[in-house]
Protein backbone atom coordinates (compact mmCIF):
# COMPACT_ATOMS: atom_id res chain seq x y z
CA UNK A 1 0.00 0.00 0.00
CA UNK A 2 2.75 2.33 1.12
CA UNK A 3 4.71 1.49 -2.19
CA UNK A 4 2.06 2.24 -4.32
CA UNK A 5 1.17 5.29 -2.72
CA UNK A 6 4.67 6.14 -3.36
CA UNK A 7 4.63 5.00 -7.25
CA UNK A 8 1.45 7.31 -7.80
CA UNK A 9 2.89 10.29 -5.91
CA UNK A 10 6.20 10.23 -8.40
CA UNK A 11 3.72 9.82 -10.77
CA UNK A 12 1.91 12.68 -10.26
CA UNK A 13 5.32 14.93 -9.79
CA UNK A 14 6.43 13.54 -13.30
CA UNK A 15 3.07 14.45 -14.73
CA UNK A 16 3.56 17.88 -13.26
CA UNK A 17 6.79 18.74 -14.22
CA UNK A 18 5.87 17.57 -18.02
CA UNK A 19 2.85 19.80 -18.06
CA UNK A 20 5.37 22.91 -16.77
CA UNK A 21 7.60 21.89 -19.79
CA UNK A 22 4.67 22.19 -22.18
CA UNK A 23 3.87 25.71 -20.68
CA UNK A 24 7.36 26.47 -21.31
CA UNK A 25 7.79 24.89 -24.69
CA UNK A 26 4.76 26.54 -25.67
CA UNK A 27 6.15 30.05 -24.90
CA UNK A 28 9.11 29.31 -26.60
CA UNK A 29 6.74 28.40 -29.95
CA UNK A 30 4.94 31.25 -29.72
CA UNK A 31 7.85 34.33 -29.34
CA UNK A 32 9.40 31.60 -32.73
CA UNK A 33 6.52 32.48 -34.08
CA UNK A 34 5.60 28.67 -34.57
CA UNK A 35 1.81 29.01 -33.74
CA UNK A 36 0.98 25.23 -34.87
CA UNK A 37 3.85 23.83 -32.08
CA UNK A 38 2.58 26.13 -29.55
CA UNK A 39 -0.92 25.21 -30.19
CA UNK A 40 -0.20 21.28 -29.92
CA UNK A 41 1.83 21.97 -26.57
CA UNK A 42 -1.75 23.78 -25.23
CA UNK A 43 -3.65 21.13 -26.10
CA UNK A 44 -1.43 18.42 -24.33
CA UNK A 45 -1.16 20.88 -21.43
CA UNK A 46 -5.11 21.55 -21.36
CA UNK A 47 -5.53 17.71 -21.09
CA UNK A 48 -3.31 17.56 -18.49
CA UNK A 49 -4.38 20.26 -16.09
CA UNK A 50 -7.89 18.96 -16.71
CA UNK A 51 -6.47 15.56 -14.84
CA UNK A 52 -5.22 17.55 -11.79
CA UNK A 53 -7.04 20.85 -11.61
CA UNK A 54 -10.63 19.73 -12.66
CA UNK A 55 -13.01 20.83 -15.63
CA UNK A 56 -14.56 23.47 -13.82
CA UNK A 57 -11.59 24.95 -12.24
CA UNK A 58 -9.98 28.58 -12.85
CA UNK A 59 -6.80 27.22 -14.63
CA UNK A 60 -8.78 24.92 -16.95
CA UNK A 61 -11.30 27.95 -17.55
CA UNK A 62 -8.32 30.18 -18.91
CA UNK A 63 -6.50 27.44 -20.73
CA UNK A 64 -9.49 26.95 -22.56
CA UNK A 65 -9.67 30.91 -23.09
CA UNK A 66 -6.52 30.77 -24.81
CA UNK A 67 -6.34 28.04 -26.55
CA UNK A 68 -9.93 28.75 -28.02
CA UNK A 69 -7.67 32.50 -28.85
CA UNK A 70 -5.13 29.82 -30.81
CA UNK A 71 -7.78 28.21 -32.61
CA UNK A 72 -9.41 30.86 -33.95
CA UNK A 73 -5.77 32.70 -34.55
CA UNK A 74 -4.61 29.59 -36.73
CA UNK A 75 -8.18 28.99 -38.44
CA UNK A 76 -7.88 32.75 -40.13
CA UNK A 77 -4.85 32.13 -41.40
CA UNK A 78 -5.45 28.65 -42.67
CA UNK A 79 -8.94 30.49 -44.44
CA UNK A 80 -6.52 32.70 -46.40
CA UNK A 81 -4.86 29.97 -47.90
CA UNK A 82 -8.03 28.60 -48.74
CA UNK A 83 -7.68 24.81 -46.44
CA UNK A 84 -11.25 25.27 -45.66
CA UNK A 85 -10.80 21.23 -43.85
CA UNK A 86 -8.33 22.52 -41.50
CA UNK A 87 -10.49 25.97 -41.24
CA UNK A 88 -13.48 24.31 -39.77
CA UNK A 89 -12.08 21.41 -37.62
CA UNK A 90 -9.99 24.54 -35.31
CA UNK A 91 -13.39 26.51 -35.57
CA UNK A 92 -15.13 23.80 -34.15
CA UNK A 93 -12.91 23.33 -31.70
CA UNK A 94 -13.25 26.94 -30.73
CA UNK A 95 -16.71 26.12 -30.15
CA UNK A 96 -16.65 23.61 -27.96
CA UNK A 97 -13.73 25.54 -26.00
CA UNK A 98 -16.25 28.71 -25.30
CA UNK A 99 -19.36 25.95 -24.75
CA UNK A 100 -19.23 26.85 -21.02
CA UNK A 101 -17.24 29.78 -20.64
CA UNK A 102 -15.53 32.67 -22.22
CA UNK A 103 -18.84 34.60 -24.33
CA UNK A 104 -16.45 37.19 -25.99
CA UNK A 105 -14.29 34.30 -27.12
CA UNK A 106 -17.50 32.59 -28.85
CA UNK A 107 -18.74 35.72 -30.52
CA UNK A 108 -15.33 36.24 -32.11
CA UNK A 109 -15.69 32.38 -33.19
CA UNK A 110 -19.02 32.93 -34.61
CA UNK A 111 -17.38 35.89 -36.77
CA UNK A 112 -14.99 33.13 -37.58
CA UNK A 113 -17.41 31.26 -38.73
CA UNK A 114 -19.25 33.47 -40.62
CA UNK A 115 -16.36 34.43 -42.88
CA UNK A 116 -15.52 30.66 -43.41
CA UNK A 117 -19.22 30.12 -45.07
CA UNK A 118 -18.85 33.53 -46.79
CA UNK A 119 -15.99 32.33 -48.59
CA UNK A 120 -17.92 28.92 -49.41
CA UNK A 121 -21.20 30.88 -51.17
CA UNK A 122 -23.19 29.87 -47.79
CA UNK A 123 -24.46 33.26 -47.25
CA UNK A 124 -27.44 32.09 -44.73
CA UNK A 125 -25.28 30.14 -42.92
CA UNK A 126 -23.12 33.03 -42.34
CA UNK A 127 -26.05 35.14 -41.37
CA UNK A 128 -26.99 32.26 -39.21
CA UNK A 129 -23.57 32.22 -37.51
CA UNK A 130 -23.34 36.37 -37.38
CA UNK A 131 -26.90 36.31 -35.35
CA UNK A 132 -25.97 34.39 -32.83
CA UNK A 133 -22.59 36.71 -32.38
CA UNK A 134 -24.64 39.77 -32.32
CA UNK A 135 -26.93 38.17 -29.66
CA UNK A 136 -24.16 37.33 -27.52
CA UNK A 137 -22.42 40.72 -28.13
CA UNK A 138 -25.53 42.77 -26.57
CA UNK A 139 -25.18 40.88 -23.27
CA UNK A 140 -21.91 41.84 -23.27
CA UNK A 141 -20.28 45.05 -21.82
CA UNK A 142 -17.18 46.78 -24.18
CA UNK A 143 -17.08 44.63 -26.88
CA UNK A 144 -14.35 45.45 -28.77
CA UNK A 145 -15.14 43.60 -32.06
CA UNK A 146 -18.69 44.52 -32.09
CA UNK A 147 -19.01 46.95 -34.91
CA UNK A 148 -16.84 43.82 -36.80
CA UNK A 149 -19.45 41.61 -36.62
CA UNK A 150 -22.18 44.70 -37.63
CA UNK A 151 -19.97 45.16 -40.57
CA UNK A 152 -19.80 41.49 -41.61
CA UNK A 153 -23.32 41.50 -41.07
CA UNK A 154 -23.74 44.26 -43.96
CA UNK A 155 -21.31 42.51 -45.79
CA UNK A 156 -23.60 38.98 -46.03
CA UNK A 157 -26.74 41.08 -46.67
CA UNK A 158 -25.38 43.19 -49.66
CA UNK A 159 -24.69 39.64 -50.86
CA UNK A 160 -27.80 38.66 -50.96
CA UNK A 161 -29.43 41.95 -52.06
CA UNK A 162 -30.78 42.91 -48.62
CA UNK A 163 -29.27 46.91 -49.29
CA UNK A 164 -31.64 48.33 -46.49
CA UNK A 165 -30.77 45.68 -43.71
CA UNK A 166 -27.08 46.11 -44.82
CA UNK A 167 -27.03 49.73 -44.67
CA UNK A 168 -28.83 49.88 -41.40
CA UNK A 169 -25.88 47.47 -40.15
CA UNK A 170 -23.02 49.69 -41.23
CA UNK A 171 -24.84 52.40 -39.34
CA UNK A 172 -24.69 50.67 -36.48
CA UNK A 173 -21.45 49.84 -36.73
CA UNK A 174 -20.19 53.82 -36.96
CA UNK A 175 -22.50 53.89 -33.86
CA UNK A 176 -20.37 51.07 -32.40
CA UNK A 177 -17.48 52.70 -32.81
CA UNK A 178 -17.95 56.40 -32.07
CA UNK A 179 -19.46 55.01 -28.66
CA UNK A 180 -16.11 53.31 -28.87
CA UNK A 181 -14.03 56.83 -28.75
CA UNK A 182 -15.92 58.49 -26.27
CA UNK A 183 -15.61 55.69 -24.18
CA UNK A 184 -11.78 55.16 -24.82
CA UNK A 185 -11.53 58.86 -24.21
CA UNK A 186 -12.92 58.57 -21.13
CA UNK A 187 -10.48 55.43 -19.98
CA UNK A 188 -7.61 57.31 -21.15
CA UNK A 189 -8.11 60.61 -18.81
CA UNK A 190 -9.16 58.27 -15.45
CA UNK A 191 -6.56 55.33 -16.37
CA UNK A 192 -3.80 54.76 -13.96
CA UNK A 193 -0.87 53.76 -16.75
CA UNK A 194 -2.21 50.40 -17.06
CA UNK A 195 -1.71 50.15 -20.79
CA UNK A 196 1.37 51.96 -22.75
CA UNK A 197 0.83 54.66 -25.03
CA UNK A 198 1.63 52.21 -27.53
CA UNK A 199 -1.28 49.74 -27.27
CA UNK A 200 -3.72 52.76 -26.83
CA UNK A 201 -2.57 54.15 -30.06
CA UNK A 202 -2.40 51.17 -31.95
CA UNK A 203 -5.73 50.23 -30.67
CA UNK A 204 -7.16 53.44 -31.97
CA UNK A 205 -5.46 53.07 -35.62
CA UNK A 206 -7.18 49.75 -35.52
CA UNK A 207 -10.64 51.46 -35.12
CA UNK A 208 -10.64 54.17 -36.82
CA UNK A 209 -9.39 51.66 -40.04
CA UNK A 210 -12.55 50.04 -39.21
CA UNK A 211 -14.49 53.22 -39.17
CA UNK A 212 -13.25 53.89 -43.03
CA UNK A 213 -14.45 50.31 -43.57
CA UNK A 214 -17.74 51.50 -41.96
CA UNK A 215 -18.22 54.62 -43.72
CA UNK A 216 -17.30 52.97 -47.29
CA UNK A 217 -20.25 50.68 -46.47
CA UNK A 218 -22.13 53.13 -46.06
CA UNK A 219 -22.06 54.50 -48.93
CA UNK A 220 -21.40 51.49 -51.04
CA UNK A 221 -25.13 50.46 -49.85
CA UNK A 222 -26.94 54.22 -50.52
CA UNK A 223 -25.34 54.01 -54.05
CA UNK A 224 -27.06 50.77 -54.24
CA UNK A 225 -30.42 52.23 -52.65
CA UNK A 226 -29.62 55.41 -55.05
CA UNK A 227 -29.14 57.90 -52.65
CA UNK A 228 -26.56 58.88 -54.34
CA UNK A 229 -26.03 62.42 -52.53
CA UNK A 230 -26.00 60.87 -49.10
CA UNK A 231 -23.25 58.15 -50.82
CA UNK A 232 -20.60 61.12 -51.93
CA UNK A 233 -20.80 61.87 -48.34
CA UNK A 234 -20.36 59.03 -47.08
CA UNK A 235 -17.18 58.43 -49.34
CA UNK A 236 -15.70 62.19 -48.29
CA UNK A 237 -15.80 60.82 -44.93
CA UNK A 238 -13.75 57.82 -45.78
CA UNK A 239 -11.39 60.10 -47.26
CA UNK A 240 -11.29 61.93 -44.08
CA UNK A 241 -11.10 59.01 -41.97
CA UNK A 242 -7.82 57.82 -44.06
CA UNK A 243 -6.24 61.02 -43.62
CA UNK A 244 -6.67 60.68 -40.04
CA UNK A 245 -5.02 57.25 -40.05
CA UNK A 246 -1.90 58.86 -41.90
CA UNK A 247 -1.47 61.58 -39.57
CA UNK A 248 -1.54 58.57 -36.86
CA UNK A 249 1.11 56.59 -38.64
CA UNK A 250 3.30 59.87 -39.10
CA UNK A 251 3.43 60.21 -35.63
Amino acid sequence: MKDKALRDAREEQQELEALHRLDEECVHQQRAGNYLKAFDCMERALVLRRHFFGIESEEVVQACRALAEMCNLLAMSFLQQDNYAVTIDLLKKAEVLTQRHHSAERATTLNNLACYYRRLGKLHSAMTSLKRALELEKILENVRNAADTQLNMCAVLSQLGKHQEALEHAQEALITLQEGFIQSKHTTSTSSGEHSEDDTSNSRLDRISVMCIAYHNVGVEQEFLKDYAESVSSYKKVKNSAWVVFLILLT
